[in-house]
């Protein structure tokens, strides 16, 4: 099987390498999927449209993420994962050049559209380039760093906002992170072409008979690992979707207290995934993975049993010493149990079920708000969820030694 170079890489690129993909996910999800929300008032006041208009573009970006990691798990049959995002990635830089000049609004959603499906096209491949250059020894600890992107994005998003906003105007902040992410894609194409081996340039019909000629690939580990993909997506996203809300409009926390408890979220995952990225390397990804339900757990209980401010700058320490890292654990455990020219397919279909279950969970979530008159029912039921998918874990499969050494081949 061809596969990118691990053992003659050497140490200085692939520490490049992991700083490249980590960009990546900064660029498509710090910029493409949380830039607008902070640009959203002065975009309206100077191109001029309603905030309905603001939820058919979310929800048409979440549909695009839907639809992109669909088509990626397929297309990974043809094409090798690192091409699939880095051209993700390019797509990205044109769609954020694109929103600095664009004076109309159909024009700026379905580039905000096209940004929502990028975010799933570049982030579904990386497990496949992972686990291809890296020593499994090193593979969590640089997933947990590239699952920690997004906060790294959005800090810089606050900085851009911070400078730019009166001295240039939001039109200089999209230009400003398109170029940050052509220059990213720059330095990944001489990195990744150079480490790619010759025959996986291009269209390749090996990769796409690889699938037909590869052992059975379905298991029961797979099954309950998509499993637990949905139940991540219907737990996590609407413990952030209604925190703000629940902390504000019914315990009564300040502006302010509530800005700082998200500040914390942001803070603690810009080291969480590393940090268990490198606990998971030592003690094994399925125990890591029980460690960060029982965090999220834990602290979606703090949420809805206490009215308290300490507790709640607890419980954003939990959830953040979770959320980042359990979407590079879930990555890393399906590259342990697939075939790596099957991952980018395996990771494709968790992806759509994450969407799924994030789709579900809010869903449910505002209706049982609106039902109940209150968010504590959302918090004490995320907590069962993530305490449930705790046990799930320890139902996990050990990794099969042929599995590592089909990725030696």
């Amino acid at each position: 099987m061809s596969t990118l170079v691990q053992s003659n890489t050497r140490p200085l690129d692939s520490v490049v390498l992991a700083v490249v993909l980590t960009g990546f996910v900064a660029s498509t999800y710090g910029f493409g999927v949380y830039l607008f929300a902070n640009l959203v008032v002065d975009m309206r006041r100077d191109i001029g449209f309603d905030y309905t208009t603001v939820g058919l573009i979310t929800g048409g970006a979440q549909i695009g993420f839907l639809l992109f990691s669909s088509v990626t798990s397929y297309i990974s049959r043809f094409f090798e994962g690192w091409k699939i995002s880095l051209v993700s990635t390019v797509m990205t830089s044109l769609a954020l050049l694109g929103l600095s000049i664009s004076d109309s609004i159909w024009l700026s959603g379905a580039l905000l559209i096209l940004l929502g499906g990028c975010s799933a096209s570049v982030y579904i491949p990386l497990a496949e380039i992972v686990t291809k250059s890296f020593s499994p020894g090193n593979r969590s600890r640089v997933m947990g760093l590239i699952s920690s992107g997004t906060s790294y994005g959005v800090f810089i998003n606050g900085l851009l906002v911070s400078f730019l906003t009166l001295n240039g105007g939001w039109r200089s902040i999209w230009l400003t992170a398109g170029l940050i992410s052509v220059a990213l894609c720059v330095v990944a194409w001489f990195l990744l072409r150079t480490l790619a081996t010759s025959r996986d340039t291009g269209f390749s019909g090996e990769r796409a008979a690889a699938f037909d000629s590869q052992r059975p690939w379905l298991s029961r580990s797979l099954y309950l690992t998509w499993a637990i993909a949905f139940l991540n997506g219907m737990a996590l996203l609407p413990f952030q979707t209604y925190l703000a809300p629940f902390l504000r409009d019914e315990l009564g926390v300040s502006v302010q207290d509530a800005g700082f408890i998200w500040t914390t979220i942001g803070a603690v995952g810009m080291a969480s995934g590393f940090l268990v990225g490198w606990i998971a390397d030592k003690v094994g990804v399925r125990a890591s993975l029980a460690m960060c339900f029982l965090s999220a757990g834990l602290a979606a209980t703090l949420v809805f049993s206490f009215n308290s401010l300490p507790l709640f700058y607890l419980a954003a320490f939990l959830f953040a010493l979770a959320f980042y890292p359990i979407f590079g654990l879930v990555p890393s455990y399906i590259g342990q149990i697939v075939p790596v020219s099957r991952l980018t397919q395996a990771f494709g279909i968790a992806n759509v079920l994450i969407g799924l279950g994030g789709v579900c969970g809010n869903f449910l979530g505002g209706f049982s708000k609106d039902l109940t008159g209150s968010f504590s029912t959302v918090y004490w039921v995320v907590a069962l969820l993530l305490f449930v998918q705790c046990v799930m874990v320890f139902m996990l499969g050990k990794q099969p030694v042929s599995v590592e050494e089909d990725e030696r081949s």
